[in-house]
């Protein structure tokens, strides 16, 4: 097999341990789900004529800024290193605000950086700031407090899959030899494998009564699991997969739309309004908007359906009383 293979290698047995080495811990858990989620929300958006001709740029690199920061700034840099050399390119940075105005979140210049070069801008001069949102929050908070809950979601999981295995109570180990034994009988009944206590000592071990069992069934953590999925984006302002149409009334998906639209337009209409700066001081062609596989509702017609079917259709080739015009 492939990854068999693959992992024999020198390379491959790194990565193997590295994944191997506590992965079901909430430490694990909550690490692969930061990324996962990290991932998911760079898929939001795309961006067009931003990596074409001499100042091309990635769009990744404009959205991990906005992401993490709230706020980036484009503007032209010149330096040069004894590998690479940059004159008068356009780039797109992080930076910090200064110079202060009328007001406590408006400023008059941007300090930008990167690993070839730091330098002070004039915010409308030579450099065009932009906003992740309205008031320039980031959306790593919310990544982190949905990796976080995922991840102890995991964890249940795990403890409810393995437990099930043993619904005694938890061990205590007298000596040393009592507390190996009992590890090494653990460990084999985490890997499913067959396992007895082979230090006599144990025979007399005390259990403590704690039903190790969580009081939730495996059911209805794997159903959090997919909740927390879906609440993370409609938090963002996506539609999720998860949801489940059939028992949902029309006044419903009406209101909900309206606070799915409500949480991602302000994300969108900041990305527009850096675009159409960032064309008029720089002479680019930039445009953004919503990843077109994602229910996002803009430009998507209302939707009818019954109450005792998920199959639900657009209005259009609808008459006025809901029936197909072709029927």
């Amino acid at each position: 097999m492939y990854l068999q293979e693959f992992f024999n290698t020198n390379y491959g047995e790194k990565l193997n341990n590295k994944f191997h080495r506590q992965s079901t811990t909430y430490n694990a858990f909550y690490l692969y789900w930061r990324e996962q989620l990290y991932e998911r929300v760079m898929r939001l958006f795309i961006w067009e004529g931003t990596d074409e001709g001499k100042d091309a740029i990635k769009p990744k690199e404009i959205e991990k800024r906005l992401l993490l920061k709230g706020h980036c700034g484009v503007t032209r840099f010149s330096a040069e290193t004894a590998n690479f050399k940059a004159d008068n390119k356009l780039a797109v940075m992080f930076g910090s605000f200064y110079g202060v105005t009328e007001y406590y979140d408006e400023w008059t210049n941007y300090t930008v950086r990167c690993p070839l070069y730091a330098g002070q801008r004039t915010i409308g001069k030579d450099v065009v700031v932009i906003d992740n949102t309205s008031i320039r929050n980031s959306l790593y908070p919310l990544i982190h407090h949905y990796a976080s809950l995922i991840a102890h979601t995991e964890v249940t999981l795990i403890n409810a899959l393995v437990n099930a295995r043993d619904s005694g109570g938890v061990p205590i180990a007298q000596t040393e030899k009592q507390k190996q034994s009992i590890n090494e009988y653990l460990g084999k009944l985490y890997n499913g494998q067959y396992g007895v206590v082979t230090d006599l000592g144990s025979l007399g071990v005390e259990y403590a009564g704690s039903d190790r069992k969580t009081g939730q069934s495996i059911y209805d953590i794997m159903e959090i699991r997919e909740k927390l999925i879906k609440s993370f984006y409609s938090d963002i302002g996506v539609r999720s997969a998860f949801e489940k149409r059939n028992n949902t009334v029309q006044a419903e998906v009406e209101a909900d739309t309206s606070l799915l639209l409500l949480n991602l337009a302000d994300m969108v209409h900041c990305r527009e309004v850096g675009c159409e700066k960032v064309n008029k001081m720089f002479g680019t062609n930039w445009s953004v908007h919503v990843a077109e596989e994602i229910d996002y509702g803009a430009e998507n017609q209302r939707i009818q359906f019954s109450t005792n079917t998920e199959i639900h259709n657009s209005t259009e080739g609808l008459g006025n009383d809901g029936r197909s015009e072709n029927s």
